[in-house]
């Protein structure tokens, strides 16, 4: 806001006379004086004005969540200059035995107790290792407007692995437990590997493909990473948070509250929960590399090598021969043809497996006899 400049004012002359024998400085000297009173009363004031009292988490909250939960992902240096200084708390010991770092802002009051119960909130949910490697900021809406955004709710750090929640319900019909849950299912897709694709973006690698993120996203139906107010709802990263709200409100038997804060799009079928739990439970690290064989013949000319897909990433494939074979490969991802190769030497080529559960290696001796082994890693 552009500072006012303020119209000058006459001066008031009074009009009595001064007072015999009252000097400037002892005229001064009640001037601070009053001052100095004046502040300390003030700041008694302030001391006596009461903080307010940081919720205590109960895992029934989870399903109040009827309004968008708008977020942002920030940077750790923004986060980690307003922690821990002007917080209090510090880590806690769940009941598996895990360390849990929480820490509330000064506007509520301390109670280690209260810390100690969203430490077992956290340690309820659906989770895995990445519990002990959280930082949870409970701040007041201020704070997380100065943090976060003036329309943000709440915010997260990758890098920093900080999460920055409210510690009081943000609205009457959004609950601070819901969005520290969703919230903290970005940090688990930020501790999970979707390559060759970022995790916290378009979600953990097993939901991700059985929601078929890659296939959508070609046709623009989703778009990852998208945190604009008008393609949010878009954006898996924000649909996988939504769906680990969703998960734990099942597991906690409770009723799921109505699927609109992100699209229809990337509602879970009961596959995707499944793959969603597995992806917290036990987390996709790598994928596997096996290898077919197979003696063609004059008879026999042509040998197809199916190999399943259940998961979208990276195909790397290698296509070996005998000596003096000249071959014709054809790929096909599910129905659609990915590569034809004519090749007398090995063959070796690398395709992005998006949405198709199947690939088909059709390989036909064109000249020479002998035997193939095709090699395919796949996620």
């Amino acid at each position: 806001m552009a500072s006012r400049d303020l119209e000058p004012k006459p001066t008031l002359h009074s009009r009595r006379s001064e007072r015999p024998g009252r000097s400037t400085s002892v005229r001064l000297s009640v001037l601070c004086a009053v001052a100095v009173a004046t502040a300390l009363v003030a700041a008694a004031a302030a001391q006596s004005k009461p903080l307010q009292r940081l919720e205590s988490p109960q895992l029934a909250e989870i399903s109040r969540a009827s309004q968008p939960i708008v977020d942002t992902q920030i940077a750790g240096a923004r986060l980690s200059a307003a922690a821990p200084a002007g917080y209090w708390g510090g880590q806690y010991t769940v009941s598996t035995g895990e360390l849990v770092t929480v820490y509330a802002s000064n506007s509520y009051q301390v109670d280690p107790a209260l810390g100690q119960r969203w430490a077992d909130f956290l340690a309820t949910l659906v989770h895995g290792p990445e519990l002990s490697t959280v930082t949870v900021l409970l701040a007041s809406p201020d704070q997380i407007s100065r943090t976060c955004g003036a329309d943000s709710v709440a915010c997260y750090s990758a890098r920093g692995a900080e999460l920055y929640t409210p510690g009081e319900d943000p609205a009457s019909d959004l609950s601070a437990e819901a969005v520290i849950t969703h919230e903290y299912g970005h940090h688990i897709a930020a501790s999970r590997s979707n390559s060759p694709w970022l995790a916290l973006d378009w979600g953990p690698k097993r939901w991700a493909s059985a929601m078929q993120v890659c296939a959508k996203a070609r046709k623009g139906v989703l778009v990852p990473g998208a945190e604009d107010p008008v393609q949010y709802t878009e954006n898996p990263g924000e649909g996988w948070a939504e769906t680990y709200r969703v998960l734990n409100e099942r597991k906690a038997g409770r009723a799921e509250t109505p699927w609109q804060i992100v699209d229809q799009a990337l509602y879970p079928t009961a596959a995707a929960l499944t793959a969603a739990e597995q992806d917290v439970t036990a987390p996709w690290t790598s994928g596997t590399t096996t290898t077919q064989k197979a003696v063609l013949t004059r008879t026999k000319k042509t040998r197809t090598f199916t190999v399943a897909t259940q998961l979208d990433g990276t195909l790397r494939m290698t296509l070996k021969h005998s000596a003096g074979m000249r071959l014709s490969l054809d790929v096909f991802a599910s129905t659609t043809r990915a590569a034809h190769v004519v090749s007398t030497r090995a063959v070796s080529r690398t395709f992005t497996v998006c949405g198709a559960r199947s690939y088909r290696f059709r390989v036909t001796d064109l000249a020479g006899r002998g035997s193939v082994s095709l090699t395919v890693a796949k996620p």
